[in-house]
């Protein structure tokens, strides 16, 4: 069935992140080699960087099937970085038990066994914060780039490019993310049935007194804006 079904989100975000990972460890052998071997068997080395172009009409689910492939990257850096965590506990607990001696106090060994997990525990919850921090940034663009259309809810008015990082193991180490093309137009002239973007009427629902005060908007709701009612 190879080839002859339509792209999967999660068989292609798989794919990419394999061949990543194949081109990463290829590199790595190849430098250790000598620079002979490098120039005869380069052509045959996969590439560590891989692209993934999500494209489709409004409405066919592209901002969706991005969703998915950055959540499964962010599951696989999960896996890696408990894989890595479990292996430095087990080190660090194999090196106190060679430093002490089995005659030693049972308090001095809890103790650097606590510390090695504290440490494990501490690393953990910083490669969560960067998998965390790269998918919450999506609400965020969708605010200020999404609108709702005649076709979808939630339909991105421009275009996205994210750039993924990761470390040689396979872990997320951050992202970068552009924009383009933004629907500029929008702003000044919404569409009979359509919405402007999100971040204005989210604002109108979520602000406070104060900033309503300080903006100019008190006793002001979404129907005083003709912008704001297509």
């Amino acid at each position: 069935l190879e080839g002859k079904l339509p792209p999967h989100a999660y068989k292609t975000a798989d794919d990419a992140y394999r061949a990543m990972k194949r081109g990463l460890e290829n590199s790595v052998l190849m430098s250790s080699k000598k620079s002979k071997s490098r120039t005869s068997n380069n052509n045959a080395v996969t590439p560590a960087n891989q692209s993934i172009l999500v494209s489709g009409e409004s409405g066919a689910g592209k901002t969706v099937t991005t969703k998915i492939v950055l959540n499964y990257f962010a599951m696989l850096s999960k896996q890696i970085a408990q894989e890595e965590a479990d292996m430095r506990s087990s080190s660090r607990s194999s090196s106190v038990n060679r430093s002490f001696s089995r005659n030693s106090t049972s308090s001095r060994m809890g103790s650097n066994s606590s510390m090695a997990d504290d440490a494990s525990q501490q690393q953990q919850q910083e490669e969560v914060c960067i998998e965390q921090q790269v998918l919450q940034s999506n609400p965020i663009l969708e605010a200020f780039g999404n609108a709702r259309t005649l076709r979808n809810d939630n339909s991105s008015r421009f275009g996205k490019y994210i750039d993924i990082r990761f470390t040689s193991t396979g872990k997320l180490s951050g992202a970068k993310i552009e924009t383009y093309l933004l629907e500029k137009v929008r702003l000044i002239h919404p569409s009979a049935g359509e919405r402007n973007y999100h971040i204005f009427y989210q604002f109108m629902e979520a602000a406070s007194q104060e900033e309503r005060r300080s903006l100019g908007l008190e006793g002001l709701g979404l129907c005083d804006f003709r912008l704001l009612n297509g």
